[in-house]
């Protein structure tokens, strides 16, 4: 492992290679930077990477004439590209988030020559931590001819899995940079109805996994209130801070990313209870459905009245990716009392439109087929389709429609 310049890190990297990007917050703004100053010497380099809350530094020279970029994962950063539709720019890869260790490696479709992560700073053990974000990083770095780290002074060190050995690194830099933040969105009023009826749902002595956004976030946040609730989830929000200090029982918790702030990231690198995992576990089928009332909280774009989940596209543009999605919910569909739920408000954000739709569009993607929804969430009430059939799961979907919706939607099942 050598010590090096920003520069000499990006010159380490091969043309013409698969370049593996980080996402989640453990965005190394000095090594991006660097790729930025450097994309010239590239002429034919592909570069992956998955989700991230960052603005993804290293798009902002040379795409589509020095690089291409692919994704599994859309965010709103990757909007304005995927509305340009370049396919010289922007590739998207259907990936369920449990396939991705099977797919990217030394000898799968993807093969992950150079990985970038940003790690803490090296430990007296002979090891750095991959911090709030473990993932699928520890497969990529597994699978790699090259590593490159940014070892960051701000990076807390994690339990758990999240240790990669000093010797495994090729080449790093050091760094201070202020680590990527999330912050909860703002809630409407509908979100908080939604919120106390995904909270009714939740078993107690649950295992739960939870997505992203205002419902998921403060359903962490107020987990408490259920007796014996254990997490086991791809990505867990500050939330998590509020879920433990206010716990009454000693709650375990496994997660492979962290999304919140600085105060946050630091609670979770002195909590030994945070246990980070990566995606071989987080996401992994038979692990989940053993789990007891292992119950998934997500959301989705839309849903059809035949009880099909669209979670990627708006329209033809993509806003998101497969994820991890089918995986919780398959798995909380083969858990002993497992609970699946797909929460979302009745329509878009402007009110114009319903997000129960009597069916999804030609060409968008069906994200969660309907034999595996379960319960459906909207600030108008539950709807169970399990064990439905299609007249009744459109007739219960219809019933937690926004009201303006209702008639035209029951027109249109006639």
């Amino acid at each position: 492992m050598q010590i090096v310049t920003p520069a000499a890190a990006i010159a380490a990297i091969p043309d013409g290679v698969n370049l593996i990007m980080p996402g989640g917050c453990a965005e190394p703004i000095t090594l991006f930077e660097a790729f930025a100053d450097n994309v010239e010497r590239f002429s034919n380099l592909t570069v992956y990477s998955g989700f991230g809350f960052g603005r993804y530094g290293y798009l902002k020279r040379g795409l589509g004439e020095h690089f291409r970029f692919v994704t599994w994962q859309a965010s709103s950063a990757l909007r304005h590209l995927f509305k340009e539709n370049d396919r010289r720019k922007l590739g998207f890869v259907p990936i369920r988030l449990g396939d991705l260790g099977r797919l990217v490696r030394r000898d799968g479709p993807i093969q992950p020559h150079v990985v970038m992560v940003q790690t803490s700073v090296p430990q007296a053990d002979g090891t750095v931590s991959l911090g709030i974000s473990v993932g699928a990083n520890p497969d990529f770095i597994a699978n790699a001819d090259l590593v490159i780290a940014e070892f960051n002074a701000n990076m807390p060190v994690t339990a758990g899995a999240s240790r990669v050995p000093l010797d495994r690194i090729s080449y790093a830099i050091e760094a201070a940079t202020p680590l990527c933040t999330y912050a909860t969105p703002a809630a409407k009023p509908r979100d908080q109805q939604i919120l106390e009826q995904v909270l009714d749902l939740i078993p107690d002595q649950a295992w739960v996994q939870l997505g992203i956004g205002a419902v998921p976030d403060r359903v962490l946040s107020r987990l408490a209130e259920k007796r014996g609730i254990n997490l086991f989830s791809g990505l867990l929000t500050g939330g998590l801070q509020d879920f433990l200090d206010t716990a009454v029982h000693d709650p375990q918790v496994t997660v492979g990313d962290l999304a919140g702030d600085q105060a946050f990231y630091e609670f979770c690198g002195r909590t030994p209870r945070v246990q980070m995992a990566p995606l071989s576990v987080t996401h992994h089928f038979p692990t989940l459905a053993a789990l007891p009332r292992f119950t998934s909280i997500n959301s989705a774009i839309e849903i059809d009245l035949q009880g099909q989940s669209n979670g990627e596209t708006l329209g033809a543009l993509q806003i998101s990716g497969v994820g991890g999605s089918m995986d919780y919910v398959e798995a909380a569909m083969h858990s002993e009392g497992g609970v699946s739920i797909i929460a979302l408000p009745s329509t878009t954000e402007d009110e114009q439109h319903s997000k129960i739709v009597a069916r999804l569009a030609v060409g968008a993607p069906v994200t969660t087929p309907r034999f595996a929804l379960d319960y459906v969430v909207t600030e108008y009430g539950v709807a169970r389709l399990k064990g439905k059939d299609l007249w009744a799961r459109a007739e219960a979907l219809i019933a937690i429609a926004h009201p303006r919706f209702r008639a035209a939607l029951a027109d249109q099942l006639k």
